[in-house]
């Protein structure tokens, strides 16, 4: 592709003299927005989407930690909240012990 453009550059050049109205802005400008759609398609928007893929990556890597961090928490809540009913269960159990010994005296 690239042999091609610069291949008929000469002949451009050549006739840019003999045809009528024509003016380089229109060349230049065509040119320059030729460049800058290879250059987003080519260079920006793979750069690009690496970049999105990293922050994804990290993101999701970031929630997992954080999941793990609230499951740890709500284990540790639950391991705690057991605990906490065994121990008011046995009160419970001694007091009515407690209370079935006094009746019987």
């Amino acid at each position: 592709m690239k042999g091609v453009i610069f291949a008929s550059l000469p002949a451009l050049l050549a006739a840019s003299e003999t045809i009528p109205g024509f003016e380089w802005g229109t060349v230049s400008a065509t040119a320059l927005l030729g460049w800058y759609l290879w250059y987003t398609t080519r260079v920006v928007f793979p750069s690009q989407r690496a970049e999105v893929s990293a922050m994804q990556d990290h993101f999701a890597e970031q929630i997992t930690i954080q999941r793990d961090h609230y499951e740890k928490l709500l284990d540790d809540l639950q391991e705690r909240h057991d605990k906490r009913h065994e121990q008011i269960v046995e009160s419970l159990e001694r007091i009515s012990e407690n209370l079935i010994k006094e009746k019987a005296i």
